[in-house]
């Protein structure tokens, strides 16, 4: 089966890195509906809208973003890409979610993540010492609740809920949910548990290290004998250029991706004194074949996502665009790419009976 390929934003408003410009958050806006715009016009799967706070960012409330979205598309599927359920009340988030389902004609799922920014923790008064009790509980209780007919919710972290009925969305929530997972045993074994899709999110680092989770993801369903089909995903970051875009476009897209990606890729937000930029050298490294980054000219960049497809047995591909003040046009360039160029000829890399894609170098 082919995967489904789409891009994804955290709706960041970062300096630009090499003049300073800083976008109003208007404009950041009207960039992120302009992504969704074309990433549809040019026939890719799916828009992933992530969660983040603070004065730095247009996205605090994914759904409300997605609603808009909603409003300026009509075929591509709409993501929660990721929820942060640790510091939200499940069952406002599962009505969040039933609502833009309908109104968006049920283009919409969830990636519900745990969240790991101590500054989200305190924002929302998360105990640091408790915030996987408290996300695995409301997951509990965010997929209870998703289901038909009434549900009575009881934890720890909550009171007794007797008889919560929301309206039906006609879809299994396994199908709704996604389980977010940053790479570690707990949080792939949580998601097979519960029968959900896992979305990996990675920021550096060797794409191979994924493969234990996967494969444990994989095991850890057989074990608790669930019957639906594994659903892996991959959240990177991504930058495209086009093929007779230089003699190497491999090393073009690298020194172009660079100053944007180093800002801060690895740590969720700006780089800190505890977590430096990388240097060209430590850059080219994370999008080199190994590497987790998808960067490059067209060739280069199916290459990658075909062996990453195939090795990691991939349903879903979010790939990042717009990166730590990355001008517009050059978040706009990789999406027409990515719908024109690569998924075409990503989609005739392996066909049955032919031997997978291998990474050259």
């Amino acid at each position: 089966m082919n995967p489904q390929l789409g891009i994804m934003t955290w709706g960041d408003i970062a300096p630009d890195p090499l003049t300073g410009q800083l976008p109003s958050p208007s404009g950041r806006l009207t960039h992120v509906l302009e992504l969704a715009r074309t990433a549809e016009s040019v026939g890719l799967d799916i828009v992933g809208v992530g969660e983040g706070h603070g004065a730095h960012r247009v996205n605090q409330d994914p759904f409300l973003l997605l609603s808009a979205l909603s409003r300026v598309t009509e075929r591509i599927r709409l993501s929660a890409a990721a929820s942060v359920l640790t510091t939200a009340d499940p069952v406002r988030i599962a009505e969040q979610l039933s609502l833009l389902s309908l109104l968006s004609n049920g283009r919409l799922d969830l990636v519900a993540g745990r969240g790991a920014l101590p500054q989200d923790q305190d924002l929302f008064a998360v105990p640091s010492h408790l915030r996987e009790e408290i996300f695995e509980e409301r997951l509990d209780q965010l997929l209870d609740v998703l289901r038909p007919g009434p549900s009575d919710l009881l934890g720890d972290f909550r009171d007794h809920a007797r008889d919560v009925e929301l309206p039906a969305t006609g879809r299994d929530p396994r199908d709704l949910v996604w389980a977010a997972s940053s790479g570690s045993p707990r949080s792939v074994l949580r998601a097979a548990g519960h029968g959900l899709g896992v979305m990996l999110n990675v920021m550096e680092g060797e794409w191979r290290n994924l493969l234990p989770y996967v494969k444990a993801y994989r095991e850890a369903l057989r074990g608790f004998g669930d019957r639906t089909s594994a659903r892996v995903g991959l959240a990177v970051p991504a930058l495209v250029i086009p093929d007779d875009a230089a003699a190497d476009p491999w090393r073009a897209a690298v020194e172009l991706a660079h100053p944007y990606f180093s800002a801060g890729t690895r740590t969720y937000g700006a780089a800190s004194p505890e977590d430096p930029t990388w240097t060209l050298d430590e850059f080219a490294a994370q999008c080199a074949p190994t590497g987790s980054l998808v960067v490059g000219g067209v060739s280069e960049v199916v290459e990658k996502l075909a062996v990453l497809r195939h090795e990691l047995g991939l349903e879903r591909i979010l790939l990042r665009v717009d990166i730590n003040g990355l001008p517009h046009d050059t978040a706009i360039q990789t999406v027409r790419l990515l719908g024109e160029q690569v998924l075409p000829q990503l989609r005739e890399q392996h066909m049955p009976g032919e031997d997978p894609p291998r990474l050259h170098g």
